[in-house]
């Protein structure tokens, strides 16, 4: 491979690593702690494999289409107007979902730091989004600034903190759980291999290349699972399960994400833990919370035709974060809940409708596609039959229908 196309692989594979790899991976050691360690580094491997053939699938339905399509636009073309408004709708709750997230989860940290230096917590949400509203507002330019410097503080900080607690791992701790808890925690799952959204711009990007966009995409969502499953066994195996300081008590915190660097910290009683858990779950939540501000902003403007004049800019910002900004300040604790939500929203948009795109472009309208994904009908089917199975065991979940652990 010439160095040209593998720099175009580094480029995309980073850029699907750095959209799955952010505040997600707070939350999913909380969600998963009752299953214990194994069983969820099973279920890890499972959800990677699904999203990884639903990612194919969507590239193989965006390759069929000129450059700048987006899942709207495709979605009209092959399932009409019903399937591009189901879509719409879809697209713009699971924005708002994910920042509704991050938003809780990032202003519950800023309320920390605020309770040192005497500042009323109250307004941490507010200082949180406005200053990073003023990024947004400003443009990619200074969105990516941010994110860069951001990214650096996360890579960072995860090394440090791996080094730091893997020599106090205890293997006994990984063996608590039962397996049976951990199907609450499938929509968290897919949300934490979400990035089937970029691989249009990742099309446009690597100019088309079949073979660079596969390699692009196996190893960008490679390399989230390993960094995944090492941040498991790191938690699971020093925090314990139960108990008063434990995962599953985490789970009921106010600010779970500060209560988990917390936990660790106090763990292995270390002062550098705790700086560098608090700039982890900082950093991990900042790229998630601007990359997806910057992606409503835009889908905001393109949905509703607004111009970004200053006052277009003004209006499409003021809807880019009110409603998550009024989430956070009246459910200041839904972090894990708005990130399993998306969840949802993850399962129909990143899973079932490629499949679905895929089904119609081949056996409906019968046009031929540059590139094919193996299996027929068959793998299709299994693709669908996963992303409802995410869907119906969120709701299980909401009737109070699935195994719950006790505390």
């Amino acid at each position: 491979m010439k160095w040209q196309a593998l720099n175009r692989v580094l480029g995309g594979a980073l850029l699907v690593t750095g959209t799955c790899i952010g505040a997600g991976m707070l939350g999913v050691p909380i969600a998963t702690a009752a299953g214990g360690f194994y069983p969820a580094a099973a279920a890890f491997i499972f959800c990677w494999m699904m999203m990884t053939l639903s990612a194919f699938l969507m590239l193989e339905i965006s390759l069929c289409y000129p450059e700048g399509s987006n899942l709207i636009s495709m979605a009209q073309a092959t399932l009409g107007q019903s399937g591009k408004w189901i879509a719409w709708v879809c697209y713009l709750l699971f924005l708002y979902s994910l920042m509704a997230a991050y938003t809780s989860g990032g202003s519950g940290i800023v309320a920390k730091i605020f309770n040192k230096l005497g500042i009323a917590e109250e307004l941490s949400v507010l200082a949180f989004v406005g200053f990073f509203a003023v990024f947004i507002y400003l443009g990619t330019q200074w969105v990516d600034g941010i994110n860069r410097i951001m990214m650096v503080g996360l890579i960072v900080a995860y090394v440090a903190l791996v080094s730091i607690a893997a020599p106090e791992v205890e293997i006994e701790k990984l063996h608590n759980g039962e397996a049976k808890f951990l199907f609450m925690s499938a929509p968290l799952l897919v949300t934490a291999f979400g990035f089937h959204l970029l691989i249009p711009s990742l099309k446009n990007y690597m100019h088309s290349h079949v073979k660079e966009l596969r390699l692009a995409i196996f190893l960008g969502g490679l390399l989230p699972l390993i960094v995944y499953l090492l941040w498991e066994w790191v938690v699971l195996g020093l925090v314990p399960v139960y108990g008063e300081a434990g995962l599953l008590a985490l789970d009921k915190s106010p600010q779970p994400v500060v209560a988990l660097s917390q936990a660790l910290s106090g763990t292995l009683n270390n002062q550098w833990m705790t700086l560098f858990a608090r700039i982890f779950s900082f950093c991990a939540i900042l790229t998630s919370f601007v990359g997806v501000a910057l992606g409503l902003f835009d889908f905001l403007s393109d949905g509703f035709h607004i111009k970004r004049s200053p006052t277009g800019k003004i209006i499409l910002t003021v809807l880019t974060f009110l409603p998550p900004t009024l989430f956070s300040l009246f459910y200041p604790a839904g972090f894990l809940l708005a990130l399993r939500y998306a969840g949802v929203f993850a399962a129909i948009l990143l899973v079932m409708y490629p499949a679905l795109m895929v089904w119609c472009h081949r056996y409906h309208l019968r046009q031929k596609s540059e590139y094919q994904v193996f299996g027929g009908r068959g793998v299709l089917l299994l693709v669908m039959i996963f992303g409802c199975g995410v869907i119906c065991l969120e709701v299980l979940q909401e009737l109070h229908l699935l195994p719950l652990p006790n505390m």
